[in-house]
C-alpha cells in the first residue's frame, strides 16, 4: 500500500497542467459531459437565469468558460498556477467574463458564505488525497452556496474499468483509491454511500444518475459509469 502527501499531489498536477500526459481530456476546451447535462437540467427546471456559480478545482477552465457562455456568472479556482494562467488566457480568447484565482480547495476559501447559486465538484474530491481534505473542501463548497442553492457532484465510481485496473496495479493505503503507476498521482473512486457520507448531512440529494461512457487511456478504451448527483442546500 502507498500514500502521498499534499505537496507532492500538487506538484504532480502542476506538471500535468504544464505538459498534459495522463489526463489529456482535461486539457480539452470542451466542457465535461456531466456539466453539460447539469446545464440541461437547470434549464428544464427553470433554474438557469441570473445565477452565480463556482467550480472548485476548475483546471484550465473548460467548465467555467462554457457555463459563462450560457449566461452564468462564473468563478473558478485551482491550486495549480499553470492551470489558472491558462484559464485566464482561454477566457480572454473566448471573450467571456469569468473570474479565476489560484487557491487550494483544502484551505479556507476566500468567498463569503451564501455567495453562489450553484457549486460544482467535477472530479475534484476524486483527486483530494485525504479524507479530511475532502471533508473540508465539501464543507466549504456547501458554505459558499446559498440556502436552496444547488451542487453538482460528478465523480469516479468503483465500477469504472480503468480505475479498477489501476487499483489492482497500484493501490493506495485508502480503500478504492490508487496512485497512478506512471505519474504517482492519487485518485479516489467512490461508491454511493461514500458520496452521501460526504454531502448528505448538510444538503439534500434531489437528482441522481450514472453516466455511462467510454474513455480512452493510452490508446485503450475503457467503460466508465460515473456518479452524477445534484444536491440542494437545506
Amino acid at each position: 500500500m502507498k500514500s502521498i502527501n499534499h505537496a507532492t499531489q500538487k506538484k504532480i498536477w502542476e506538471e500535468e497542467h504544464k505538459k498534459p500526459y495522463i489526463l489529456k481530456q482535461m486539457d480539452s476546451g470542451n466542457p465535461s459531459s456531466g456539466v453539460v447535462r447539469f446545464w440541461d437540467w437547470l434549464k428544464n427546471k427553470k433554474h438557469h437565469k441570473k445565477i452565480k456559480g463556482i467550480e472548485m478545482g476548475c483546471g484550465k477552465g473548460r467548465n467555467v468558460i462554457w457555463l459563462a457562455k450560457q449566461g452564468i456568472e462564473m468563478t473558478g479556482f485551482d491550486f495549480s498556477k499553470n492551470a489558472i494562467k491558462e484559464s485566464i488566457s482561454r477566457a480572454g480568447k473566448e471573450k467571456v467574463a469569468t473570474k479565476f484565482i489560484v487557491h487550494d480547495a483544502i484551505k479556507k476559501w476566500p468567498f463569503k458564505s451564501n455567495s453562489f447559486d450553484l457549486g460544482i465538484d467535477c472530479f475534484v474530491t476524486t483527486d483530494i488525497e485525504t479524507i479530511g481534505g475532502r471533508k473540508f473542501a465539501v464543507n466549504e463548497l456547501i458554505r459558499v452556496v446559498r440556502p436552496g442553492g444547488l451542487i453538482l457532484v460528478y465523480v469516479l465510481s468503483i465500477n469504472d474499468e480503468y480505475h479498477k485496473e489501476m487499483i489492482r496495479k497500484s493501490p493506495s493505503d485508502e480503500e478504492n483509491a490508487f496512485l497512478n503507476p506512471i505519474s504517482g498521482k492519487f485518485e479516489k473512486t467512490f461508491d454511493r454511500a461514500e458520496i452521501l457520507g460526504l454531502y448528505e448531512i448538510k444538503v439534500k440529494l434531489i437528482e441522481e444518475d450514472r453516466i455511462e461512457k467510454i474513455e480512452i487511456f493510452f490508446g485503450k478504451a475503457y467503460k466508465c459509469k460515473h456518479y452524477w448527483m445534484i444536491f440542494q442546500k437545506n
